[in-house]
This record gives structure tokens, C-alpha cells and sequence, in this order.
């Protein structure tokens, strides 16, 4: 990449200090850049306005920092010790709260609750400090009054490199503006209560909020704009529409407490689905260093805290590091020591895999708004795609997500599978997938919901059928001519079932697993031995069907199996996705781990250069992970021709073995990451 590329569109790691007002006095702007350089980073994300501007500004009722020291220009001083050091600076704005002083004056400008009560932040926060209260998106604080203007002013006196928006979504608003807007674009009005809204509302409001904050920006300076993106109930492409580049924030919030701890591949499937467009820059992680909010001076677990970390970078995304305070004004040194080790490693990597692309042939169809089921069933039921994604991770199939946009303008022919986790209803959608399998590609669907005609015909099904209720002490039996499902498994004809099942016949499908239905109720499942007889063992009722079509085939559950991924972690239901995973596949899987280890997650890449990229991630262990467990990693791989060199980027030389057109690879040790390059080797 020459000299003339664009920063940002350079590869990138970023340390953003959440700065302190108190801590302003014990700021030293030189100190501050060299130890964002020596910790590895080239971007530093910095305070400039919205809740306190860190610059003597002149909009009115832009509050200043009365911190700052009156003997020279803090945040000049700091641009220029960054910029000496080819350090980038991104100005952080955060316009979602201000003062109460202002609220007194423009009142019109804030966040109302139902019953017309402006939303007050910390009013019992100890010291001597002004209330903060919540703007309202479509208000004048946060377009033309203040927010527009601090950006015009901000960009016109500092050479600042780029923008970002901090809290920068709608807050659940019912002031007059909101109501007028509403009513305006839905012809109804704004309803009472929140769960009534119109679905895309909030992310319109802050469409039509970017899109004017980006004009004030390009009318003054051409900087990037960086704005969040969110995995659920958000609209990516409006996010994209009005920004250069995303980022997600998939905080690992152990403060929670162990029975609410996040998912382990959270960052994972933040950073996936931000690289889903391929004509956009690769998705900001943001890595907070603390274990929640409320603990927010202190580092998660370091273990923890490398493993979240390495995700980003292994998933084909940019990192960025969130930290309270700068490097004085941190206590808990281990975040710095973290932040440090995974710079240098990403650094390592980030040549090779500038401009890589991933090469799985498996799509999983990410729909944000497919949390409807659960609600019909009493919130029994995990987000349907959580499931797959788990298992798919756990049992390191490679995988790619992909937005119902993105099916429908041509992206699907890339790839051999789709899994699709719902039914969906759109015609031009179920078209789009019948023009796949009838073009040979392999598709799963997970169906809880009566079949449109279209679909079931996909699926060699009945048209309809029938929801049961929610089923418990039932079971999946296999079948005849299913035995590739029973790989891993051993010797054993049933498996756990529940939940909901779609009570439908199999016309021109096989049928590859049947209903078991319950053996007793559950005030009666622990009685005496003698009692725990199958009244029923074994029926036709299909739980999970295979329709083969030319080169093409159509795979339909019957039973709710993301929820039993998500919900039991049984390792029993992983091995039955990676077996049909597997078998639809066929050769375009041409890299395996055996066994396969649950923890573990893999990668595949072609980087620009044609040479392979296999990323291996270890989160093996009870989180929060108090040690990194190092493993050596055995990989098989399907390979023509002379074996490739195979090099290790991070953790040193692996052992290479041909056995026929089988590459098998056994890593040094990985505590946390590693990256394998397979390099063509050069004709003589």
C-alpha cells in the first residue's frame, strides 16, 4: 500500500482514552503520543465536544471543560505531539447529553419520557457535578443549534483526521418534535407505548440525524466519519449510507454475573457482520478494557480479556481499544500490558491480511428483526441465528453472514450453503433461494412457522402445517439412510428434543429424523424407573428432512435446534449441525480439525497476495478465562498438487505432514491466536 492511500483506509489500530475531566491537570500531550506509539497503536481517539468541548469554544451553550489549563491550547498541543509521531487523531462527540443550564434555557431540545418528564442522568452521583440530561435526536441541540456548529467550528481550527460519534442513537423520546416526525412518516401517531413502534423509527431518526451532521462536516473539512453499527434490530445499510467506516461494540460484561455472561463468540459475529458488505472498510471492534461499566477503573481478567480481543483481527476486523483515562491515570497496568501484546501481534499479521478475503462456502442468513418467534413462545426461545452461529463456531466450520439485502442483489452465488434460520415470507427472497438450490447451492432451513407455498415446494414438504405446543421429555430418533448425521455421536438411536415442532409430511423428501414424542409429563419425568417406558417409540413425524434436487438439495428442521444450541450446549446437537453442515458441502469443506474442540474457532482466508491465511483462535475454559490454556491444533486439509510452505505468523514453526492429497498441519502450542500462512511454493 503506497503513501498515497487514504489513512483510513490504511490498517488500523486504535486506542481511544475516555478522558476524565479531573484527570485534565495531569495531562502531558507529548508523554500522552509517545505512549500511544509505544503501545502499538496509530489512530488515538480523543475528547472534543458534546457533553464537554476540550477546547475553548464560542457556540453558546456548549459546555467547556473547566479543567482545562489556561497557558496553552490542550487539544492543539496534543494533535501536533500525535501528529510528529505519525499518529492519527480521531475527534470523539458525544451530543446525546448535556448540562442542565442548557436544559433551563431550550428546554424544547430534550428527551421526554410518556409522561413528558425529561430524562436526567446521575442525578445521584456523588460530587459536585452539573445534572446531565438526555437531547432528543430530532431536537436542535443535536442538529442545527449546536451540534453542526461545534463540528464547523472544531474542524475549522484543528487538523483534526476524522470523526466519531459516540452514543450517537435515538433515546426512547416522546417529546412534541418526536410525535410531529412520527405522525409525518407513518401517518399514525407516535404510539404510547415503546414496543409499538414502528421497527425501523429509531433508526430513521438517526439516518436523517447523521446524514445532516456528515454535510456540516463535508462542508467544512473531507474527514472520515466513524458511526456504530449494532448486530440486532439495526439497519446496516442506513448506517453505511451515512458514514465511512463502522464500528461494533461487543462489550464482554462479566459484571452481569456468571449466569448472564455473554456469548464467547460475540465479537466474533459483531465483526463478521460488519464485513458482510464487501465494498466497505473492515469493521472498528471496540474492546472495552473493563469487566462492566460499573467496575470501569479496573481490566478485565487478562486471560479474558486477549480472547475477546483476538477475535477482532482473526475475524477480519479493525481494533480498537477502549480505556478509562490515559496511561498515568490508568491503575490497573495489566490493561496496558493487554493492549500492548495484542498491537504487537496484530502488527505481525495485519500486512498479510490487508485486503484478505475469506473463503468460506457456508452463509449464514443474519435477519435483524428474527426474534418474533421468541416472543410467540413466551421468550422460551433464543434469536434463532445465535444457535447456528455457536455451533458452527464450536465445531470450526467456516462461515460467513449475510443480510436478506445481500442475498437478494446476487451475493449468494459465491457460496456453496446458506443456513437459513427462519421462514421467511418474501416472495423475491424465497425466489432467490429456489433460483439457488435449483443452481446447485445446498440449503438449511430451520422452519417454526407454517411453509408459504414456494418454500415447502423448496423442501419437497406440505404446504402449511401445523405449530404443536412446546414439547418437553421428547426426543429425535434417526433413520434409515441418516447415518452420515451420527458421525461423532457413537452408538445411539435418539437425541434431546424440544420445544415447538412443525407438524408437516414429507412428500418428496427423505426423511432422515423422526419425532419420539414425550415418554411422560414433567411433574411425572422423575418418577420411579419402571415408569419411564417410551408409550410411543417411534413415529413418521418428521423433525429433519432432505430434498434433493440435481446438484442442489434442500435440508428442513422441523424443531426449534438453534434454541437447543443456545440454550443446552450440548455437545450432541453440535455434531448433528457439523455433520449436515458437512455432508451438504461436501468437498468446498477442505479444512477440519479432528477432533474438534469446542473453544476454538477458525478462520479461512485468501489474501491478496493468493496465499492462504488459517486463523485459530483458543478460548478454551470455563469463562471468564482465568489462564490461557496453549494447545497444539491439528488441521487436515484437502490439497493438490506439491504441498504449499506453511509458516506460522505467530507462534512458531508447525509440523507438516502429506499423506496422499491430505495436508495435515499439528501448531506450535496457541495460548490465544495464531495464523498459518500456506504459501504456493515457487517452480524451480
Amino acid at each position: 500500500m503506497n503513501n498515497t492511500t487514504p489513512w483510513w483506509k490504511r490498517p488500523l489500530r486504535v486506542i481511544q482514552t475516555n478522558l476524565q475531566v479531573l484527570d485534565t491537570p495531569r495531562m502531558d500531550e507529548a508523554r500522552i503520543a509517545a505512549q500511544i506509539e509505544d503501545l502499538g497503536a496509530n489512530v488515538l481517539v480523543v475528547n472534543v465536544g458534546g457533553i464537554y468541548a476540550w477546547y475553548p469554544t464560542s457556540v453558546p451553550f456548549h459546555t467547556v471543560n473547566p479543567c482545562l489549563p489556561k497557558d496553552r491550547d490542550l487539544l492543539q498541543t496534543l494533535l501536533s505531539a500525535c501528529h510528529a509521531r505519525g499518529i492519527r487523531v480521531v475527534a470523539r462527540f458525544d451530543f446525546s447529553k448535556t448540562s442542565d443550564r442548557a436544559y433551563q434555557s431550550r428546554p424544547r431540545w430534550f428527551a421526554r419520557s410518556a409522561d413528558g418528564a425529561p430524562q436526567v442522568v446521575g442525578a445521584l452521583r456523588p460530587g459536585n457535578w452539573d445534572l446531565l440530561y438526555t437531547t432528543c435526536i430530532n431536537s436542535g441541540y443535536r442538529n442545527a443549534d449546536v451540534a453542526a456548529p461545534v463540528l464547523r467550528e472544531a474542524l475549522s481550527r484543528y487538523d483534526l483526521d476524522g470523526v466519531f460519534f459516540n452514543a450517537p442513537h435515538a433515546p426512547n423520546c416522546h417529546c412534541e418534535t418526536c410525535k410531529e416526525k412520527y405522525l409525518a412518516l407513518y401517518g399514525e401517531p407516535l404510539p404510547e407505548s415503546e414496543k409499538d413502534w414502528d421497527p425501523g423509527w429509531k433508526s430513521r431518526c438517526l439516518y436523517d440525524n447523521i446524514a445532516f451532521l456528515r454535510k456540516a462536516i463535508r462542508q467544512t473539512r473531507d474527514v472520515p466519519v466513524i458511526l456504530y453499527y449494532g448486530i440486532a434490530s439495526d439497519n446496516l445499510y442506513e448506517r453505511l449510507a451515512t458514514c465511512d467506516m463502522i464500528c461494533a461494540e461487543p462489550q464482554d460484561v462479566l459484571s452481569l454475573g456468571w449466569k448472564e455472561i455473554p456469548q464467547s463468540f460475540k465479537p466474533a459475529l459483531c465483526i463478521r457482520l460488519g464485513r458482510s458488505e464487501p465494498s466497505a472498510r473492515p469493521p472498528f471492534g471496540i474492546i472495552h478494557s473493563c469487566p462492566g461499566m460499573d467496575w470501569r477503573h479496573v481490566g478485565l481478567p487478562p486471560a479474558e480479556y486477549l480472547y475477546w480481543m483476538s477475535q477482532v483481527p482473526a475475524n477480519g476486523g479493525y481494533i480498537w481499544h477502549s480505556i478509562t483515562g490515559i496511561p498515568d491515570t490508568i491503575g490497573d497496568k495489566r490493561i496496558l500490558e493487554c493492549v500492548k501484546t495484542i498491537n504487537t501481534e496484530i502488527r505481525t499479521v495485519e500486512g498479510a491480511m490487508d485486503g484478505a478475503r475469506s473463503r468460506a462456502k457456508l452463509a449464514l442468513l443474519w435477519d435483524m428483526h428474527a426474534d418474533d418467534l421468541s416472543k410467540a413462545f413466551g421468550g422460551q426461545m433464543s434469536a434463532p441465528a445465535n444457535g447456528w452461529a455457536e455451533a458452527l463456531l464450536s465445531t470450526q466450520i467456516p462461515f460467513d453472514m449475510l443480510l436478506p439485502e445481500q442475498v437478494l442483489s446476487g451475493r449468494l452465488s459465491r457460496y456453496r450453503a446458506l443456513i437459513l434460520p427462519t421462514v421467511p415470507r418474501d416472495e423475491a427472497l424465497l425466489a432467490a433461494l429456489e433460483d439457488f438450490v435449483e443452481g446447485g447451492g445446498r440449503l438449511i432451513a430451520e422452519c417454526l412457522q407454517p411453509l408459504p407455498e414456494r418454500l415447502a415446494r423448496l423442501l419437497g414438504l406440505s404446504c402449511g402445517g401445523q405449530m404443536s405446543e412446546y414439547l418437553r421429555a421428547s426426543y429425535l430418533r434417526f433413520e434409515p439412510g441418516a447415518e452420515f448425521l451420527r458421525k461423532g455421536l457413537g452408538e445411539t438411536p435418539l437425541l434431546p428434543h424440544r420445544g415447538p415442532t412443525l407438524y408437516t409430511d414429507a412428500v418428496d423428501a427423505q426423511v432422515l429424523c423422526t419425532l419420539v414424542p414425550p415418554f411422560a409429563p414433567m411433574e411425572a419425568v422423575g418418577a420411579p424407573p419402571e415408569r419411564a417406558s417410551l408409550p410411543v417409540e417411534k413415529t413418521d413425524i418428521p423433525l429433519l428432512t432432505l430434498r434433493r434436487a440435481g446438484e442442489g438439495c434442500a435440508a428442513a428442521v422441523l424443531f426449534p435446534l438453534s434454541a437447543l444450541l443456545s440454550e443446552l450446549k450440548l455437545r450432541d446437537h453440535e455434531l448433528l449441525v457439523r455433520n449436515l453442515a458437512s455432508e451438504l458441502l461436501g468437498p468446498a469443506l477442505d479444512v477440519r480439525l479432528e477432533p474438534s474442540v469446542r473453544g476454538l474457532q477458525l478462520m479461512d482466508y485468501e489474501a491478496k497476495d493468493g496465499s492462504r491465511l488459517l486463523h485459530i483462535v483458543n478460548g478454551i475454559g470455563q469463562r471468564p478465562l482465568s489462564d490461557n490454556l496453549p494447545l497444539r491444533v491439528e488441521l487436515s486439509l484437502r490439497w493438490q498438487g506439491e504441498a504449499p510452505q506453511v509458516e506460522s505468523l505467530l507462534c512458531g514453526a508447525p509440523e507438516v505432514k502429506t499423506l496422499g492429497e491430505e495436508l495435515r498441519i499439528c501448531t506450535a502450542p496457541v495460548a490465544t491466536w495464531e495464523v498459518l500462512r500456506l504459501l504456493p511454493r515457487e517452480k524451480p
